[in-house]
């Protein structure tokens, strides 16, 4: 009889588990999203110069590097926040470099703003430099980390919301959560990535005459986008 016992307890136990354990024909899957933006406090503008130009003849890019100096200064921007990123150059027309050849020529700054308020206002001029393309990057704030945390916190509270709805309506009630996966996005990166092509404000700018870049058309503040995305299982009783 003893032996009999102890061949139940196992099978008591097993009978309990399964009987706490929610089945998963009883369940349902909602996905919960929420989002939120936040001013960056650092970002990083790279700024791109392309032309022509004789090897010999280093006239236009002095130029053009005096005037980029002279922005950041107005601007009150220290010069160390300027930095060549990349500089590339390449002959055509079948010519020896070094006999007067005419070559193209490429020069990527970075330059570092600690105060991104500043950016509308800043782009006007430095397309008025010369300068045919401008990309943001790296945008950064110290509220990043606690903003994630709050973020899917909502995306969590909005699953439940969802869920308590669709069970409600169909006769049935929410239980506890089964299970809850975080949908990544394909790429993070291209949240935070704007750029601002400058063939318009260039053309605007000409049409203006005047050099002012009163008509200039400046883009908004890029913002970080904190998104979180969770697919959540719930039990039905």
């Amino acid at each position: 009889m003893r032996c009999l016992f102890l061949l139940f307890l196992p099978l008591a136990h097993l009978s309990a588990a399964q009987a706490v354990a929610p089945s998963l024909a009883h369940t349902i899957m909602v996905r919960g999203t929420a989002e939120q933006e936040l001013d960056p406090e650092r970002l990083d503008l790279l700024l791109t110069y392309r032309f022509s130009d004789n090897v010999k003849e280093s006239g236009r890019t002095q130029e053009q590097e005096q005037g980029l100096q002279q922005v950041l200064k107005q601007a009150g921007i220290a010069p160390e926040k300027l930095v060549l990123e990349e500089l590339s150059a390449s002959g055509y027309g079948g010519m020896s470099k070094t006999v007067n050849a005419t070559v193209a020529l490429i020069k990527v700054y970075r330059l570092t703003l600690d105060n991104p308020k500043i950016l509308n206002s800043l782009i006007p001029q430095l397309v008025q430099t010369g300068a045919d393309n401008l990309r943001v990057v790296n945008l950064e704030s110290s509220r990043m980390d606690a903003t994630k945390l709050e973020v899917a916190g909502r995306a969590a509270a909005a699953a439940r919301q969802k869920a308590q709805i669709v069970v409600k309506q169909a006769g049935g009630q929410l239980g506890n959560v089964v299970t809850a996966v975080e949908v990544l996005p394909y790429n993070a990166g291209d949240s935070q990535l704007a750029e601002f092509r400058t063939a318009a404000y260039a053309s605007k700018n000409k049409a203006g005459g005047d050099g002012s870049g009163g008509d200039i058309a400046t883009p908004n503040l890029r913002k970080i986008k904190v998104q979180a995305v969770y697919d959540v299982v719930f039990e039905v009783k």
